[in-house]
């Protein structure tokens, strides 16, 4: 019974000092709109701030179309029926050619970003 407490207490203990963690915490903040950073940018740090903003969207689009090429390449080396039928290789594809453009978007916003930032000095 009383190894049952201690356990318990332990438990409960680790389970408070996850949840409530600084990182946790400041991940609950409300994180400000890209809409309101964009009209609020007035300072070439402030465009700065919005380039490197639009670079990590473009790294994250450039990771999810390599994820999306690995998956058509799996889908094209598994064959079968179901893939044949419904065509899972051509959907990734199509994702592929979406999220790389999006990424290319993203670059050509920070590139103008950084071109005002320069503008400003």
């Amino acid at each position: 019974m009383k190894a049952a407490r201690i356990v318990l207490a332990l438990v409960l203990a680790l389970t408070a000092l996850t949840t409530f963690s600084p990182e946790r915490l400041r991940a609950r903040e409300p994180k400000q709109q890209m809409d309101q950073i964009v009209t609020q940018a007035k300072t070439p740090a402030d465009h700065e701030r919005l380039a490197k903003m639009y670079d990590a969207e473009s790294a994250k689009a450039r990771a999810s179309a390599e994820m999306h090429r690995k998956m058509a390449e799996a889908y094209r080396k598994a064959g079968g029926s179901w893939v044949e039928k419904l065509h899972f290789d051509q959907h990734c594809d199509g994702l592929v050619t979406s999220y790389t453009t999006a990424a290319e978007e993203y670059e050509a916003l920070a590139k103008a970003e950084r071109e005002m930032a320069k503008g400003m000095k």
